[in-house]
């Protein structure tokens, strides 16, 4: 199965990106989210990265995450702030919720998970569902240019005596269904001695613009706006003109 986050996987993610950590997203999805006073939920918590910053805010946030690795650093994180903790397993399929959200945030591509064009509408149309009748989503993706593969990338993290490492290999690329699946090694390293390693297939699906606005309106959503790179707002008549890595929509129940 693609993108499991293991143990491995999941402590170079938390090293690579703590608590708090912004790309610009954690200041303009608060922002977005001035005003709203009910819960809100986050599919694909990770491990607290994004829902941290909202509970110290004030909000009342729900998450889940797939992988079982991640929420425990999720989970550990919170107590140690001794905030409510209202995140639990589950998948993107079968989310189920007994109450209705004023808000759904999905920061940093996390909906490119969901490969098949299929499964992302039933999951935008299941998210409508779980929202209030006044309730917005606000989610991210990135540009179609993340798709050239530059070839392989090594990074490393020094944390004293261990030291970890990722490798990533493009191992496909589709034009056609605009998909991407890479190869993650990742190793964990002791006084320079290899102490465990994982490898990973990483899977992605990337939207164009109009395309993804488009899939919105067909889950039922309205009013939908977009931003580029958190900050330039995006209208149909930019055309070609109009560029930015990362694309943010936001549209009403």
């Amino acid at each position: 199965m693609d993108n499991k986050y293991g143990s491995l996987a999941s402590w170079v993610y938390h090293v690579d990106k703590p608590i708090g950590r912004s790309f610009g997203d954690v200041e303009f999805y608060l922002s977005c989210l001035k005003g709203t006073s009910g819960p809100i939920l986050e599919p694909a918590v990770g491990n607290g990265r994004f829902l941290i910053p909202l509970l110290e805010a004030g909000h009342v946030v729900h998450g889940f995450d797939a992988s079982p690795h991640m929420l425990d650093i999720c989970k550990k994180e919170i107590s140690i702030r001794n905030l409510v903790d209202n995140v639990s397993k589950k998948n993107f399929e079968n989310f189920v919720y007994g109450e209705k959200f004023s808000a759904v945030v999905m920061p940093a591509g996390s909906i490119q998970l969901i490969k098949s064009p299929v499964a992302c509408l039933g999951f935008l149309k299941c998210l409508k569902d779980c929202l209030s009748e006044s309730g917005k989503i606000v989610v991210d993706i990135d540009s179609l240019s993340c798709m050239i593969d530059s070839g392989p990338t090594s990074r490393m993290w020094d944390l004293g005596v261990d030291m970890l490492t990722l490798t990533e290999s493009r191992v496909k690329t589709s034009y056609l269904h605009q998909t991407t699946v890479s190869q993650l090694k990742y190793e964990h390293w002791s006084s320079g001695i290899l102490v465990s390693s994982e490898l990973e297939t990483f899977s992605l699906r990337f939207w164009g613009v109009f395309e993804f606005k488009s899939l919105l309106h067909e889950a039922g959503f309205k009013d939908v706006s977009i931003t580029l790179d958190y900050k330039y707002p995006f209208s149909m008549i930019d055309g070609d003109e109009a560029s930015g890595e990362v694309i943010t929509f936001e549209a009403f129940s």
